[in-house]
């Protein structure tokens, strides 16, 4: 029983009976339109040749000529059939590229009309001047000739009709287009069957004919029970029309021609089940390309792609489309707790029920993955907040209890949005509420669009602000602490923007980090140092030492080493008075590379500080593992100074440390002289902060020099 299902499954797949989906269907009427560009173009080639050679028999031959008193039936008779099928296949031809290459305007429109017209016209003036004379009973050539005329008008209608549904509804109509193929691949046949005919009455090949079933049977396929079907009639008519002529069969018994001619029509029938097996195969293969194309890999929802190219298609019909909707991104707050305590099994399963329901929750709106927990939905402005709590309520379910959250980012339309920029906003938005746990729903407004033109801002012109000097940088003083006098200067970045104005370091630092531009800063600044140094020299005017500030990335993205000795063999500059910052928390990440860097630094004649001491949790790893001139006690040991012991305590310590060590102290953040005159009695080397002098321009810093505001001291370490 088995067997003889899977031998009807077969029979059926191989004569083409089982049904065929709707985009294997399109695929294979696809494929043969684009067949009949190709054909339709050799038919009008053909003609054209067959028309200019019947012309000149016509005008050049005079017996031809003479023997006429009617030349326009003259011309009829020697050119009509010609040119008619040369305007079928021109009809066709039009057709197929505006159907291929979608060309729905106003030029294609007309061109339709007017071709299809003249099928239309080109009948009638055949039919009535020459072709109803001919007919006679028994005549097959001149009933196949008729034939061909009565679906002349038929296409023409059809091309027409395709016009105006074109112009309504600006796509193709699969029912029309089929028609028109077919009623193309009867005048062919037709054609052949009757110039075929002729041939053989004049005891030449029926080329002809071959010719246009092999046109026909190869190039416009349909379904093998059909193409069978339509194959046997054919031959059996022209077999028949063969026998007719003068009563005799075409074939004496079964000789030679006949088993040829049977041959070729198994032969050809056997062809058109095989180039249909092909395109069905291609189809099933194009599909699933398409599929995959527009669907996420693992889950059953349409992709990134297919959303961004939907609300494209939708714009182009409507430009309107996206002023009541808003995009929406979604993500899991803490997923990973799903995988980490349930396995990555149940995570999937969480984030394939999650689909389902969003899916379902957002039911008729516009819904993809981008990719993990994130998905994202074109929604309607109506009732998309009351949609967003059902799918919060859902998440909590199938979170069982699990402390995750549902964030959804929103983002409304304007003008010159582009969807991707859309996505990128609801996204932003999604993340500022990431660990806000009583918010699920933030829109993007102008703060954050602010705040994102800013930070892109600043990412795109830092080379320009760097070429441009809108990069100085500013001088804080340090002090001894004994004497009050200046020991040296911090060099801190500052962006005066013709565009923002000043820029606060909070705006530009982490952000170049992040995108690891910082090296590009820190070279700026070092040059910035040592250019001016160089100057001051040159014209005799007092220099301090000038600390400057390096992170963990600075290792990473350049050798630091390498960069100060350029500049410092640049401008020629004293390596005692620059004075090198490494921040402790650039210290917790990349030992082997910091330490080699730091050693290399120490070794080349540069004075290295520990910043921020205190600020990170391996302090004292920090202080084991590397070896620093000064410690640079963090800012916020002086918080709270009065009212809290332990600051002083711990400050103590770390002074005493630090000289068991053998190195030197400077305490930053010194705001009033109390902390101040503390430090000194505990033996803190060097200090800095407003007490002493915010961040100055260098020309301020130097006039408060000049005007004895601050006394350089003659001592540099």
């Amino acid at each position: 029983m088995s067997f003889l299902k899977s031998l009807w499954s077969s029979i059926r797949d191989l004569f083409g009976f089982r049904k065929n989906t709707s985009y294997v269907r399109k695929h294979l009427n696809d494929a043969n339109i684009k067949s009949s560009i190709y054909m339709s173009f050799i038919v009008l080639v053909i003609e054209t040749w067959m028309i200019l050679r019947r012309f000149y028999l016509v005008k050049y031959i005079p017996n031809n000529w003479n023997l006429y008193d009617d030349k326009f039936e003259l011309i009829f008779k020697y050119t009509g059939q010609y040119i008619l099928f040369f305007l079928c296949a021109a009809t066709v031809f039009i057709f197929s590229i505006s159907y291929i290459k979608k060309l729905f305007n106003k030029g294609m429109f007309i061109t339709e009309i007017i071709v299809g017209s003249l099928c239309v016209l080109w009948f009638f003036l055949l039919f009535f001047e020459i072709g109803y004379k001919n007919i006679t009973p028994g005549n097959f050539y001149f009933v196949s000739t008729i034939l061909i005329y009565s679906i002349m008008p038929i296409l023409g209608i059809l091309i027409i009709s395709h016009a105006f549904y074109q112009k309504k509804n600006l796509k193709n109509h699969n029912i029309l287009a089929n028609a028109i193929i077919v009623c193309f691949s009867l005048i062919c046949l037709l054609f052949g069957m009757s110039v075929g005919y002729l041939d053989y009455t004049k005891a030449y090949m029926i080329t002809c004919f071959l010719t246009m079933i092999l046109f026909v049977a190869c190039l416009l396929i349909w379904k093998p029970y059909i193409s069978i079907l339509m194959l046997c009639g054919i031959f059996v008519v022209f077999y028949l029309m063969l026998r007719n002529f003068d009563g005799k069969a075409p074939f004496d018994q079964l000789n030679g021609n006949e088993v040829n001619y049977i041959t070729f029509f198994i032969s050809l029938t056997m062809v058109t089940i095989s180039i249909y097996q092909q395109r069905i195969a291609e189809a099933i293969k194009d599909a699933k390309l398409e599929h995959d194309a527009i669907y996420d890999n693992t889950l059953d929802i349409h992709n990134l792609k297919y959303f961004v190219d939907t609300i494209s298609k939708h714009l182009k019909k409507d430009s309107n489309f996206l002023n009541d909707k808003i995009v929406l991104f979604t993500n899991i707050s803490n997923f990973r707790i799903i995988n980490a305590q349930k396995g990555f099994d149940a995570g999937n399963k969480f984030i394939e029920e999650f689909a389902s329901n969003i899916l379902e929750t957002f039911s008729d709106e516009i819904v993809a993955r981008q990719a993990d927990d994130h998905f994202v939905v074109l929604a309607s402005l109506s009732d998309f907040e009351t949609k967003i709590n059902i799918l919060k309520e859902l998440v909590d379910k199938s979170a069982n209890g699990l402390f995750v959250h549902l964030k959804v980012g929103g983002y409304k339309f304007n003008k010159i949005s582009s969807i991707h920029r859309a996505i990128d906003k609801a996204r932003y938005a999604c993340g500022k509420i990431k660990r806000d746990y009583d918010k699920t729903f933030l829109e993007y407004d102008k703060a954050m669009d602010d705040f994102v033109n800013k930070r892109q801002y600043i990412v795109n012109n830092l080379d320009l602000a760097i070429e441009n000097n809108w990069i100085q940088a500013y001088y804080q003083p340090v002090v001894w602490t004994e004497s009050g006098e200046l020991c040296g200067a911090e060099a801190l970045a500052r962006w005066i923007d013709p565009v923002y104005g000043f820029l606060s370091p909070a705006d530009f630092i982490p952000l170049l980090e992040e995108t690891r531009l910082i090296h590009k800063l820190d070279k700026c600044i070092i040059e910035y140092v040592c250019k001016k140094m160089r100057e001051a020299i040159d014209n005799n005017r007092v220099i301090v030492p000038v600390s400057l500030n390096f992170s963990r990335l600075d290792f990473e993205l350049m050798d630091v080493c390498d960069v100060l000795e350029e500049y410092v063999n640049k401008y020629n500059i004293n390596k005692d008075y620059l004075h090198i910052e490494i921040t402790e928390s650039a210290l917790s990440e990349n030992f082997e590379l910091l330490s080699k860097s730091i050693d290399r630094i120490k070794k080349s004649g540069y004075t290295v500080w520990l910043d921020d001491f205190g600020s990170g949790y391996s302090s004292l790893n920090v202080l084991k593992d590397y070896e620093f001139n000064v410690i640079k006690i963090d800012m916020k040991f002086l918080s709270n100074f009065e009212e809290n012991s332990k600051s002083k305590d711990i400050i103590e310590t770390i002074i005493e440390l630090s000289n068991k060590l053998g190195m030197k102290t400077l305490t930053e953040g010194v705001e009033t002289l109390k902390q101040a005159e503390y430090l000194k009695q505990i033996g803190c080397g060097r200090l800095q902060g407003y007490l002493f002098g915010k961040p100055f321009k260098l020309e301020d810093f130097e006039k408060k020099i000049e005007n004895k505001e601050f006394i350089v001291s003659k001592e540099i370490l």
